[in-house]
């Protein structure tokens, strides 16, 4: 009788190992890559934080708004600041833009409002003229420049104190002036911008917007009424002076 011996790969002395396939990283790539994921989740978080300590009187949180202005660049390179105002808890009201194309011979003025589901196919189409009336809405400053501080009376003494206050006041206006000027030019140029395209794709010689805000039911109108969310009441007219927004008279 024969006996066969096993020869087995375990049991070879020329047995070789399996190549370690592990890929380590140095630690300096990892402590790099720990920092920008924490930058990233950093970044991630803070829009709505800073939204959410806002208040309704304009107001915000000097400590969130400080650590979102810090990397600010990056929030805005990445598209990370999203509108969050739009959606729930508490949506906002949405807006649109009115338009009047008007000719120099005898036609008809041509009349419209974007966005409109009807007009807007498919609905990425739809969604671009949504947020244009959004971006329109945001970008609206005042025609009216912030007012100057109120001097003090030429026959009161002033103190120190009141002479720092009042200087700290003015440098305070120069600030605001400037915002308010570089706001302003930016939103004549995006509404001039609208305009020119509505000429040039009607052939019209003048073009007049209207800011449009739709604004949401009450639970009374909507339980008791029983109004519908397009009823023509919650279309409001936005005008461009605070003073005809006062009186209801013409821009």
């Amino acid at each position: 009788m024969t006996t066969r011996i096993g020869t087995s790969q375990e049991s070879s002395p020329e047995r070789k190992l399996a190549p370690d396939t592990t890929i380590t990283i140095p630690l300096g790539w990892r402590i790099g890559l720990s920092v920008l994921l924490l930058l990233h989740l950093l970044a991630v978080f803070l829009p709505p934080f800073q939204f959410a300590c806002r208040v309704g009187n304009g107001s915000s949180s000097p400590f969130a708004d400080g650590l979102a202005n810090s990397i600010r660049p990056y929030i805005g390179l990445m598209y990370l600041d999203h509108g969050y105002f739009f959606f729930a808890p508490n949506p906002g009201p949405s807006h649109l833009v009115k338009y009047k194309v008007e000719f120099a011979d005898d036609r008809e003025p041509i009349e419209g409002r974007f966005p409109n589901l009807q007009e807007q196919q498919p609905r990425l189409k739809y969604h671009r003229h949504f947020m244009i009336a959004e971006a329109l809405y945001n970008q609206y400053e005042s025609p009216i420049a912030p007012p100057e501080p109120s001097p003090p009376a030429l026959n009161s003494e002033q103190s120190e104190r009141d002479r720092r206050l009042h200087a700290d006041r003015v440098e305070a206006h120069k600030v605001r002036l400037r915002e308010w000027q570089f706001r302003r030019r930016q939103y004549e140029e995006m509404r001039k911008s609208l305009e020119e395209h509505l000429m040039h794709v009607h052939g019209g010689s003048k073009v007049t917007l209207t800011r449009v805000e739709h604004r949401l039911l009450s639970p009374f109108e909507a339980n008791e009424l029983r109004m519908r969310p397009n009823d023509p009441a919650t279309y409001i007219d936005l005008r461009e002076s605070p003073a005809a927004n006062l009186s209801g008279a013409n821009p």
